[in-house]
């Protein structure tokens, strides 16, 4: 198996691992979930990564809304993850690959 594999699944659980904490309480672990999320995708490259890097700005909206306080309820939850999903949604479809993995160009 490929390192590069390794790291991918090794990522992919962490964001699972650190959504599933995140959803219980410890709203900090969404950062680590969208880095997961990132890194993953990024990795998985031009087969499923493509479309899983849409995911990446769900739990970032999480993590954005949660470290600035403006989620206060259920209903502010559900309209951040609206957020979330429709800033993904965009980007996938409008915004080229180059610039949705620009920080790991210079890796490559």
């Amino acid at each position: 198996m490929s390192i590069f594999s390794v790291i991918a699944f090794s990522a992919l659980v962490i964001a699972i691992v650190a959504t599933i904490l995140a959803i219980k309480g410890k709203y900090q672990l969404y950062w680590i979930s969208a880095v997961g999320i990132y890194t993953f995708s990024f990795l998985a490259g031009f087969s499923i990564g493509q479309i899983t890097v849409g995911l990446t700005f769900i739990p970032l909206t999480l993590a954005i809304g949660y470290s600035f306080g403006w989620i206060k309820n259920k209903i502010s939850n559900i309209i951040f993850i609206s957020i979330g999903i429709l800033i993904g949604f965009l980007m996938v479809l409008y915004v080229d690959d180059a610039w949705l993995f620009f920080p790991f160009w210079f890796l490559s």
